[in-house]
């Protein structure tokens, strides 16, 4: 189910609550939920759950983003050591399969630039050659672009997708949230 679905039916139970979609990014994705800004978020693994409660919505195939021109990206599928002398452009611990592959890791060669931050600027970098980048799925078919290609990684696990909250605030209106997310609470 998308945050809208989630939104429209947990709203449809409750009109008297507004509820404000907040976008959050890997790197803050739990960070919302610690200081407040958000009361549930849903998060991409891996992600530190150190007093969460997590609830499991779905997994989905991971992709490798290359330039159109590349030679890899007609291919049906690849292995993520087939990009071992590839840049990564994002952060390494949000793909740390990486770390075994990744030569500039293994390496220790310091990171030709600072990770991109949103997925516009890891699909410019992309596009321009800079590097690779990885994805999941749905993030790389809504973000389509003919300069860039995706290629499923068949050694790469699934991307899981979780909902949670703060462990020490939940509340009948957050069970109300994840019900309307069609999740039974454990």
């Amino acid at each position: 189910m998308t945050v809208t679905e989630a939104v429209r039916a947990f709203q449809s139970t409750h009109p008297e609550v507004t509820v404000e979609v907040l976008r959050t990014g890997w790197e803050d994705q739990v960070r919302v939920l610690h200081d407040g800004r958000a009361d549930v978020s849903y998060l991409r693994r891996p992600f530190d759950r150190t007093g969460l409660e997590v609830v499991p919505l779905f997994v989905e195939q991971r992709v490798v983003m290359l330039p159109a021109a590349h030679p890899l990206a007609g291919c049906d599928s690849v292995e993520l050591g087939d990009f071992r002398h590839e840049h990564l452009l994002q952060d390494p611990a949000a793909v740390p399969e990486w770390a075994a592959v990744g030569e500039e890791l293994r390496q220790r060669r310091p990171a030709a630039a600072r990770p991109s931050r949103t997925v516009e600027e890891k699909l410019e970098m992309v596009a321009v050659g800079s590097g690779i980048a990885v994805l999941p799925l749905s993030t790389a078919r809504f973000y389509r672009r003919p300069d860039v290609a995706y290629v499923p990684v068949r050694d790469l696990e699934p991307s899981e997708v979780c909902l949670a909250w703060e462990g020490s605030r939940s509340t009948p209106l957050i069970a109300d949230f994840v019900a309307a997310c069609a999740v039974p609470l454990s």
